[in-house]
């Protein structure tokens, strides 16, 4: 029969080692007594112990809520691989890193990576708990380095790696960032003049007997539809987002939907590019990093988000399980330009495979940078031709039935 296990307190503490220097820390223990031996145990001559007050719900919920970025994550990184540099204990170093982070979220998850370091936990293990935080890339990098003993070049790979993938999706972001304003602003502009506009000029050309222009009576036609079924537009584009999501979380559904985007044009190039960059920094990280193959290959697949390019590198693993090559499945898949199969069929031959993948993602990298001001260079006319087209169109049904009108009196 098994036990269930008790929550036991957590107690602050603050002893000095050996050399008199002063140490703090949590820990849980059944009570201060038993604490307290623990702490000799270590070998520590204590100071004080308090028992630690617990978070209130709220308190927890809101931290919770708490983002932790990518520049939290990087500068972890390099703050850890600096003091383990430095000759730093990994438990010190955490300790340090928690009295200095400023995110509570960061702060509270340090402390219980510390917490399972102290109670012989190894540090991957003890990051693995949290992969809402720490990726399953960044874990086992981490258990790699552990193994090998280059601890601290992982973490500066690690550090190096966030801050492309960073600097990628900041460039996604910025090239989809103008388009989006300059679509919703002129979709909300156009609406305001079709409700609230429109319809005073209607009334009066109406009252008058003067008949509407073509443009005015589509127009007007869009002012009572929207106003009439309004609410079954909103519940209708509402139901279609929630059920696209819904399929999208399906397997075949987010293959069908992935496969759609990278055939877009322009725009799946895009995506094309991207995927591979990141997938060709991924592999080489983990590889350099001492991963084994066929882990790198499914922690690779975990970490793409293309259902149809993630399929691509399971057929590599596959292949790779049976002892053939990596470039052999990509070339097959039809998803890879013959670049990237070249250069890695390179990379497997020389030995020099971690070095070729980084040349492939500079190289998609930099083809991403020139995407990115193709579709912006694109979009840009095609949007102010859309937008000068529906604002020509408006301000037609508008001075159309004014023109009628003074036609109307001079006869």
């Amino acid at each position: 029969m098994t036990k269930r296990k008790v929550n036991m307190p957590t107690y602050q503490y603050k002893v000095r080692d050996e050399k008199g220097k002063l140490i703090s820390g949590s820990m849980e223990a059944s009570g201060k007594e038993v604490m307290a031996e623990k702490l000799a145990h270590f070998g520590y001559h204590v100071i004080s112990i308090s028992e630690k007050r617990a978070t209130s719900a709220i308190d927890d919920f809101f931290i919770n809520l708490t983002k932790i970025s990518t520049d939290e994550l990087v500068m972890f990184a390099v703050q850890l691989a600096t003091m383990i540099g430095a000759g730093i204990s990994l438990p010190n170093a955490m300790r340090v890193l928690i009295d200095q982070t400023e995110n509570k979220k960061l702060k509270k998850i340090l402390g219980i990576v510390y917490d399972d370091i102290r109670g012989g936990t190894t540090f991957s293990e003890a990051l693995r708990k949290h992969p809402g935080v720490f990726s399953t890339l960044f874990v086992n990098m981490i258990a790699a380095g552990e193994t090998a003993g280059n601890l601290e070049d992982v973490l500066r790979r690690l550090a190096s790696f966030a801050e492309k993938e960073s600097e990628l999706k900041q460039k996604v972001m910025t090239a989809l960032f103008y388009p989006i304003i300059l679509a919703v602003v002129g979709v909300l502009v156009i609406v305001f003049i079709i409700i609230s506009v429109l319809p005073a000029f209607v009334k009066i050309f109406m009252d008058a007997n003067v008949p509407l222009p073509m443009p005015t009576f589509v127009l007007y036609q869009a002012n009572l539809i929207i106003r009439g079924y309004w609410l079954y537009m909103i519940t209708g584009v509402t139901a279609a987002y929630v059920g696209l999501n819904f399929y999208k979380r399906t397997p075949k559904g987010k293959e069908v939907v992935d496969k759609a985007l990278l055939k877009i044009p322009v725009w799946g190039e895009l995506i094309r590019k991207v995927t591979i960059a990141r997938m060709s920094r991924t592999l080489a990280a983990l590889v350099t990093a001492g991963v084994p193959m066929l882990q790198s290959l499914e922690t690779l697949e975990k970490t793409i988000e293309n259902a149809v390019i993630a399929k691509a590198i399971r057929r590599v693993y596959g292949s790779v399980s049976k002892g053939e090559s990596i470039s052999g499945p990509l070339k097959d898949s039809g998803e890879f330009p013959p670049m990237p199969v070249h250069m890695t069929a390179i990379g497997e031959e020389t030995g020099a495979l971690d070095t070729m993948l980084n040349k492939v993602a500079d190289f998609y990298e930099l083809s991403t940078d020139y995407s990115i001001r193709k579709i912006t260079a694109l979009i840009e006319p095609i949007f102010l031709v859309v937008i000068g087209g529906m604002v020509g169109f408006i301000f037609a049904a508008i001075l159309l039935p004014i023109f009628n009108m003074v036609r109307t009196l001079q006869h």
